[in-house]
């Protein structure tokens, strides 16, 4: 068997820099825990160091990484650990929450609130949708 070859550490920061913000917020939206949150956006990118996958573009990215979040997410929440405990924290005042720039904070701060009160499922789609711009198109193909 053939070693597996990791990514290139250049391509990790690439990705890191860009996209860990966005994997982070999912994340924190999805699981309304802040160490959940982090330890998922942690598997996200230890995945994309061992994936074989070749990125088209800068968006084909993204989405990839959108929807291993995602997976991921909802692998957690399946364990049995987890359905018999409660997150321990609270979802932090988005002041606190990271942001790749003041429009996305803005643009969060106003949909937290309204977000950790709906099922993960629909709280998702609709972070996607007002949090990160996608469009429902490119939401329904995750």
């Amino acid at each position: 068997m053939k070693p597996h070859r990791l990514r290139s550490q250049a391509f990790m920061a690439r990705a890191m820099d860009a996209w860990a913000n966005t994997v982070y917020r999912i994340a924190l939206s999805h699981m309304c825990s802040v160490p959940d949150a982090e330890d998922i956006t942690q598997d996200v990118f230890v995945k994309l160091l061992k994936s074989t996958t070749v990125f088209e573009d800068e968006n084909h990215l993204k989405a990839w990484l959108v929807s291993v979040t995602l997976n991921r997410c909802r692998e957690v929440q399946r364990t049995a650990e987890r359905r018999r405990t409660a997150p321990t924290e609270k979802v932090p005042d988005t002041r606190t929450a990271p942001a790749a720039d003041e429009g996305i904070l803005s643009r969060a701060s106003s949909v937290w609130k309204a977000l950790v009160v709906l099922p993960p499922s629909t709280r998702s789609a609709l972070h996607l949708r007002y949090v990160e711009g996608y469009s429902a198109e490119e939401i329904a193909d995750m």
